[in-house]
C-alpha cells in the first residue's frame, strides 16, 4: 500500500472499520511511499496505528512544521496530522484516483510497454512491483527537481538494505556504488537501469556487488579476500 486512502479501503473490506484508525508522523519513513509499514508488501493494516509521511504529498503543507530539527508541540502537531490524513483519505476515496496516482501508473505501463526502449522495459521488468512503483516514483520527483544525483542515492539505498554510494574525492562526477549482493547478468542489468535512468551522462559510476573496496582507516573494509582494490 502507498497512500492513507488504501489503508482506509482495505480497513473497511476487512470489515475492521476505519473509525480506530490513528495516522501518526513516522521518524524515518520512505521517500517513496506515503504509509510507513516494516513489510511493504501488507495488502491489509496490521492494527490501527499506521506511520506516514507527511511530506511525500503534501511537502509545500508539512516541510516546516515537521521538519527533523523542530520538536515542539509534538502532540499537537500529531493531532492535526491525523485530522488532516484522515479527511484527506476520505476525499481521495470519494474522489477516486488523484492526478499523481494517474502519472505513475501511466509511467509504468509506459516503461513495460517499451515506449522507452525494449532494454529498458526488459531492465524493468526485473523488478518487483513494489520496486517498480518505487521507480516511477524517483522518475516522478526527478521530471519535478532535476536532482538525479540525490534521488538516484535515496533510490538505491532503499531498493538495496546495504547499498552505500561514495562521491570521488578529486571528481564531484565519479561515484562509487557498493550494491551490497551478489553479481549477476540481472543484477547488472538492474543496476544499469538505476544509473542510465537517474544520473547524468557525464557522471561516472564504479560499481562493486558483494565486495567492497578497501578504505583506510575503516576496518571493516579492510578485510583479506573480501576486499577491492582501486
Amino acid at each position: 500500500m502507498n497512500y492513507v486512502w488504501e489503508v482506509l479501503l482495505a480497513a473497511r473490506e476487512m470489515k475492521m472499520g476505519d473509525a480506530g484508525l490513528h495516522f501518526y508522523p513516522e521518524q524515518a519513513p520512505s521517500p517513496y511511499v506515503e504509509v510507513s509499514f516494516a513489510e511493504m508488501n501488507l495488502t491489509a493494516p496490521e492494527d490501527t496505528e499506521v506511520g506516514v509521511n507527511p511530506l511525500y504529498r503534501f511537502g509545500d503543507v508539512f516541510s516546516e512544521m515537521f521538519a527533523p530539527d523542530i520538536h515542539a508541540y509534538e502532540k499537537a502537531r500529531s493531532l492535526f496530522l491525523d485530522v488532516f490524513m484522515q479527511c484527506m483519505a476520505r476525499s481521495d476515496l470519494r474522489s477516486g484516483m488523484h492526478r499523481q496516482e494517474y502519472y505513475l501508473r501511466f509511467l509504468r505501463e509506459d516503461l513495460l510497454g517499451k515506449v522507452y526502449g525494449g532494454r529498458a522495459a526488459e531492465a524493468f521488468s526485473l523488478f518487483d512491483i513494489r520496486e517498480q512503483k518505487m521507480l516511477v516514483a524517483a522518475l516522478f520527483s526527478l521530471y519535478r527537481s532535476g536532482h538525479g544525483k540525490a534521488t538516484f542515492r535515496k533510490l538505491v539505498t532503499a531498493l538495496y538494505e546495504n547499498a552505500i554510494v561514495y562521491e570521488g574525492r578529486d571528481r564531484a562526477e565519479a561515484l562509487y556504488l557498493y550494491v551490497g549482493k551478489k553479481e549477476t547478468e540481472e543484477e547488472r542489468k538492474r543496476v544499469n537501469f538505476l544509473t542510465d535512468t537517474f544520473l547524468p551522462v557525464n557522471e561516472e559510476v564504479q560499481v562493486f556487488y558483494d565486495s567492497h573496496f578497501g578504505i583506510m582507516d575503516l576496518e571493516e573494509t579492510m578485510v583479506m579476500d573480501r576486499v577491492v582494490l582501486i
